[in-house]
C-alpha cells in the first residue's frame, strides 16, 4: 500500500511539477504584468472593465506582501475635479498580507486606493492557476453591482516578469 502512495505522489510530481510549490505560494512569488481581465456575465456576454489594453502589476514577495495596481487602457491626466474622479475610477490598487490554501490566494487587504477592499471586504479570495508564465486569478461569483439581476465572475491574467 506504501508503495503505491509512493508511486502516486512521484507521478503527481512529475504530471504536475509546480504542484507543491503552489500549494505554499513559493511558485506564486514574483512579479507579475496584467495582460487581460475580462468580466463574464451569467446572460453569457463579457465586457472589459479596463478596456482591451489594461496596465497593472501584481507583486508577491516570499514573506507574503501582496501589492497590486490596475489602471485602464488609454488613461490622461486629469485637468478637472471630474477627470481626476474619472481617473480614480479607472484604477483599483491596494496591498496587505497573503496567505494560500489550495487553490485559493487569500489577502487581508490593509491598504487600499478607494477603501473598498477594507471593512467588510478586507479579506479578498481569489482562486488562481499557474499555466506556464500564465497566473490566471478568478475571484468567486458575485451578483453585479453594475447589472441587478445578474451574477458575474471575473478572470485576470498576469504574465511573469523576468
Amino acid at each position: 500500500m506504501k508503495s503505491i502512495l509512493a508511486l502516486a505522489v512521484a507521478i503527481s510530481c512529475v504530471v504536475c511539477p509546480g504542484f507543491s510549490r503552489a500549494q505554499d505560494g513559493a511558485q506564486l512569488t514574483g512579479t507579475w504584468k496584467l495582460v487581460a481581465w475580462s468580466t463574464k456575465f451569467d446572460g453569457g456576454d463579457a465586457i472589459e472593465p479596463y478596456g482591451s489594453n489594461p496596465k497593472g502589476r501584481l507583486v508577491l514577495t516570499p514573506n507574503r506582501h501582496w501589492i497590486i495596481i490596475l489602471t485602464g487602457a488609454n488613461r490622461k491626466p486629469a485637468k478637472t475635479i471630474e477627470e481626476k474622479a474619472a481617473l480614480l475610477d479607472s484604477m483599483i490598487a491596494y496591498t496587505g498580507k497573503f496567505t494560500v490554501e489550495g487553490d485559493k490566494i487569500t489577502t487581508h487587504v490593509d491598504t487600499s486606493s478607494n477603501e473598498i477592499y477594507t471593512g467588510a471586504n478586507q479579506d479578498q479570495t481569489r482562486f488562481f492557476r499557474i499555466d506556464g508564465n500564465k497566473l490566471i486569478i478568478q475571484p468567486p461569483e458575485i451578483v453585479s453591482a453594475v447589472r441587478p439581476g445578474q451574477k458575474a465572475v471575473g478572470i485576470i491574467t498576469f504574465e511573469r516578469e523576468h
